[in-house]
């Protein structure tokens, strides 16, 4: 580029930022009359966290034992799949992927319809999993980046959020509270080795850069065993560890054998491990992007290179229920086959709303496969709703042991439906998290939602937290009489709150806030009430 291009180009970036700037310090998104509550600002004091992270808590001090039952403790196995849509799976409704190992797994077992995740993203939702707590207890509240980011890449990071004030990008704070799962943190690894468990996780981790900070390893958290990815397999460099040992340095492209290694590492770790009973964590890195099957499993599927991937990880799904066949495993072995949130580019939300990242349905349900042919009656459908959080809880009790008892454990025991005996949720309220903010709630069959981002035209990026969503407020609205001749103001496009009997609406397509106004009313008020709560003690610790 010649000299006097690039100055021009330089001075046009400048004068852009420069209109940005005046336009975020004048309009000052965030300051509408109907402004988003932030559970925390960009900018906030992060030491309520930072003092926590230099706390080892002993779980032994914390996690006793329930009463002596003469049952065996199960083999506990947790399959987590990367971006796998609610409708990404024969059992429930693909017709462009093959899936026969966890259809039989469902038709053996139990299909959850209503079961969600903790998070719209991978790193919270992982973290809830861990910790059977809201991800924002345990300050992984974003996606997690790779401690050795380029300049470049975290200079990116920052223009986006600066676009986002704008509305240009649903990416509200864009950063995680903390950079890792912080050791005071108990997850569900170190309660299992209490139980007398041998413990592996295999696949990918991101919940924290070990290869910068070994404060993050899965050996910190639990685990007797460790073969997989530092971060997502397109935060680059990703690095391929097998315990204490970097083997690769960055995986690049190069990728398609890892879902057969993980595979491989997970007979090998179930091979050693049968001297006690064992939890295995296998987290598959597809079908996340860039979606590399192995050259088997190329154009096997009608679902694209998407679908080719969830094909092979039905592959090693079969091979692991044929292992513990073979082993005398099967019967007192519980499996459970899930996703992390909804899909992102490819992949089936099925007739749900939303995709990865939002709070509508498409973001935050998806499948949940439950396999123990000891407690489990075959062709089970529970449709009572659940969360990722409640594995902990559940996995616990089934070892014998009761949940941590000096913090909250947001979780619940999902053992009573797993076995039949509740047809019911073990929760009253579930709640949904939109990086900071608190967005939505369920009860029963109906889900509130205080603010979203409609993704719809001609405005996709519509919260009154940012530039549009003022715009609207302030421009989009219409002042008439109405029929008894009173005056009133309506949103010309759409407005808030939205309120969805997802019993006969899972799709969120009729708000509901007009016909049951005290509903949404209170439904608010304990909202706002629980989220003053929370904002009180985020960590949610306990006196014991």
């Amino acid at each position: 580029m010649h000299i006097k291009q690039f100055r021009k180009l330089v001075l046009y970036s400048l004068m852009v930022f420069a209109v940005i700037g005046a336009l975020v310090f004048i309009i000052k998104p965030g300051k509408s009359d109907n402004a988003v509550p932030e559970l925390f600002n960009p900018d906030f004091d992060r030491t309520q966290y930072d003092a926590d992270t230099k706390t080892d808590v002993d779980p032994e001090t914390v996690i006793k034992a329930m009463n002596k039952t003469k049952r065996k403790p199960p083999n506990i196995i947790l399959i987590l799949t990367d971006d796998l849509g609610y409708e990404d799976l024969g059992c429930y409704g693909s017709k462009a992927i093959s899936t026969p190992n966890i259809d039989q797994m469902a038709s053996e077992g139990m299909r959850f319809t209503n079961f969600y995740s903790s998070a719209g993203v991978c790193s919270p939702s992982r973290a809830g999993i861990m910790t059977g707590r809201y991800p924002h207890r345990t300050g992984v509240s974003f996606v997690l980046f790779a401690g050795t980011d380029s300049i470049a890449r975290k200079g990116m990071r920052s223009f986006a959020r600066t676009l986002a004030k704008l509305g240009a990008l649903d990416l509200p704070v864009g950063q995680s509270i903390l950079n890792g799962l912080p050791k005071s943190e108990i997850t569900v690894a170190e309660g299992l080795k209490l139980a007398g468990y041998n413990t592996g996780a295999i696949g990918k981790w991101h919940l924290g850069d070990f290869t910068t900070n070994p404060d993050y390893h899965p050996h910190e958290h639990g685990f007797d065993f460790f073969a997989g990815f530092n971060m997502s397999n397109d935060d680059w460099p990703v690095a391929y560890w097998e315990d204490k040992k970097e083997i690769v340095n960055d995986i690049q492209l190069d990728q398609a054998h890892y879902t057969g290694l993980f595979h491989q590492k997970a007979i090998e770790f179930m091979d050693k491990a049968q001297d006690k009973p064992f939890f295995l964590y296998l987290a598959h890195k597809d079908p996340h992007q860039p979606c590399i099957p192995s050259k088997t499993f190329e154009n096997t599927s009608n679902g694209g290179r998407h679908g080719d991937t969830i094909q092979e990880v039905d592959w090693s799904v079969g091979k692991i229920m044929a292992y513990l066949e073979s082993k005398g495993l099967a019967d007192n072995t519980l499996v459970l086959f899930t996703s992390d949130n909804g899909p992102w580019y490819d992949g089936s939300p099925g007739n749900l709303r939303g995709r990865k990242g939002q709070s509508f349905e498409g973001g935050f349900r998806v499948p949940l496969v439950a396999w123990w042919p000891d407690r489990i009656k075959p062709d089970s459908i529970s449709q009572a709703p659940g969360m990722n959080i409640d594995f902990l809880p559940t996995f616990l009790e089934v070892a014998g042991l009761n949940p941590p008892s000096d913090r909250i454990i947001d979780g619940k025991s999902l053992v009573a439906t797993l076995s039949g005996a509740s047809k019911k949720s073990p929760h009253d309220t579930l709640f949904f998290f939109h990086e900071n903010d608190l967005e939505g709630m369920r009860q029963g069959n109906m889900k509130f939602l205080r603010y979203i981002n409609h993704y719809t035209h001609p405005i996709p990026v519509d919260k009154p937290s940012a530039l549009p969503g003022i715009l609207v407020e302030k421009a989009y609205q219409y002042t008439g009489k109405d029929g008894n001749g009173n005056m009133k103001t309506i949103s010309a496009l759409s407005s808030w709150p939205k309120l969805y009997d997802l019993a006969l609406d899972p799709g969120e397509n009729y708000n509901l806030v007009e016909k049951y106004p005290e509903q949404a009313r209170q439904m608010r008020v304990h909202m706002e009430s629980w989220e003053k709560e929370f904002h009180r003690n985020p960590r949610g610790w306990l006196e014991n």
